[in-house]
């Protein structure tokens, strides 16, 4: 998967969130959701997945808010992805 790939992804993402909310607010629903994919946290299998996905039911997941931890979650909930929990 490459990074044009992502970035598209996480556009539509949040352009539906846009579409919703305003762009302000949508730019700050996507922060949890970019910080685990650039720190290197997210799986091939969960970008897979995620890409597999609605980007507005991923939009909504985002915009219900709560810790980094909370939202990654919901979304790995939503995309059916377990994650590794050391």
């Amino acid at each position: 998967m490459s990074s044009t790939q992502i970035d598209t992804m996480l556009w539509h993402i949040q352009r539906e969130d846009m579409i919703r909310h305003g762009c302000t607010e949508a730019e700050r629903d996507m922060q949890p959701l970019v910080w685990y994919i650039n720190t290197g946290r997210a799986s091939t299998e969960f970008l897979k997945r995620l890409m597999n996905t609605s980007p507005c039911m991923i939009a909504r997941d985002l915009h219900k808010g709560g810790s980094y931890e909370e939202v990654i979650n919901r979304i790995c909930h939503r995309i059916k992805y377990q994650r590794d929990t050391l």
